[in-house]
């Protein structure tokens, strides 16, 4: 199937029609750049109803946020039918789901995963091709002076012009089937340019700003997949149990990741320190493949073994995302 045609069908059966995983993801993203992550961090456990996430968002009198909070809650999440690897009780019920690719009440947490994937692919994909160019950023002749002051300013632009350009793939109105396009007629008090404009208007100035605006969007990412996850008894998705226990989730979040390496690598950079460089890119390149297998990890619970995916690869499509 051509490109195109992927998009097009991703853009109908799942893009679309899941937006409020988005406009979710938007709306967490602004409660954190106000509240710290641990308001929320323990929510999803006790399977909480609309209106509690409502009090907990703190929304008072705003009909069109209280929508895509009642709507993800009672739309979605309380759709969502349990995994289909194992049949148990729970709470004096038999409870066994069965997960095809594009079923209907587990779309939109396929979403949700795929777009925390992407996130973190966003930042690999940066930092390969800065590894790959001999550890130099790709900027103009004309800037090369300025390059050890650029590291982070680049890997934060990279990372919002991808994140923009994809959400602008998804939250394509063109072409889309008359379906689809009711289904958008119907939920046009918050347009598409509404949510754009939530997650990537900032311009931020400074690296430790730069930084913490990545991670709310990582951390609003993780929580938007962990209220569904636990609505299908699922409460630690990125925890792979092997040899040892691998919780993905807490690499992450760990402030040693993103928030400590990628200004150490900035530093590294601006003292053109190559050892310290590689030194710092392999401890980088260990905890990134962690958090990437743990989210393909959750993919394959979330799809009952039926979605099993290489380190890079997605979900969904993401036309020429990794081009630009």
């Amino acid at each position: 199937m051509p490109e195109s045609s992927i998009i097009l069908n991703d853009l109908n059966k799942v893009f679309i029609p899941c937006r409020t995983v988005l406009e979710m993801e938007a709306l967490t993203s602004l409660f954190l750049e106000y509240y710290n992550y641990d308001h929320i961090k323990e929510i999803p456990r006790s399977q909480p109803s609309s209106q509690k996430v409502i009090e907990t968002f703190r929304i008072l009198d705003c009909q069109p946020l209280e929508n895509i909070i009642r709507y993800f809650i009672d739309g979605v999440v309380q759709k969502l039918k349990p995994i289909v690897m194992y049949a148990r009780d729970h709470h004096d019920r038999f409870r066994m789901g069965k997960v095809v690719a594009y079923t209907k009440t587990r779309v939109c947490l396929y979403l949700a995963l795929h777009r925390l994937k992407l996130k973190f692919l966003f930042i690999k994909y940066f930092m390969e091709n800065f590894k790959d160019n001999d550890f130099k950023l790709n900027i103009p002749e004309e800037q090369e002076d300025l390059a050890p002051h650029m590291f982070i300013s680049s890997f934060y632009k990279d990372y919002t012009h991808k994140n923009k350009m994809n959400l602008k793939l998804m939250l394509s109105s063109k072409r889309v089937s008359n379906r689809v396009r009711n289904l958008i007629d119907l939920k046009d008090i918050v347009t598409n340019e509404d949510i754009i404009n939530a997650i990537t208007f900032k311009k931020y100035l400074d690296d430790n700003n730069r930084i913490k605006f990545i991670m709310r969007e990582i951390k609003a990412s993780i929580f938007v997949c962990k209220v569904m996850f636990a609505q299908i008894d699922v409460f630690d998705p990125f925890s792979e149990g092997k040899e040892v226990m691998i919780d993905a989730e807490e690499f992450m979040l760990n402030q040693d990741f993103i928030p400590v390496l990628i200004p150490a690598i900035s530093n590294a950079y601006s003292g053109s320190n190559q050892a310290q460089l590689e030194d710092l890119f392999r401890a980088y390149g260990f905890m990134m493949k962690r958090v990437l297998e743990g989210i393909n990890y959750a993919i394959k619970i979330a799809s009952g073994g039926q979605i099993l995916l290489e380190l890079d690869d997605t979900i969904y499509s993401s036309g020429n995302i990794f081009d630009i």
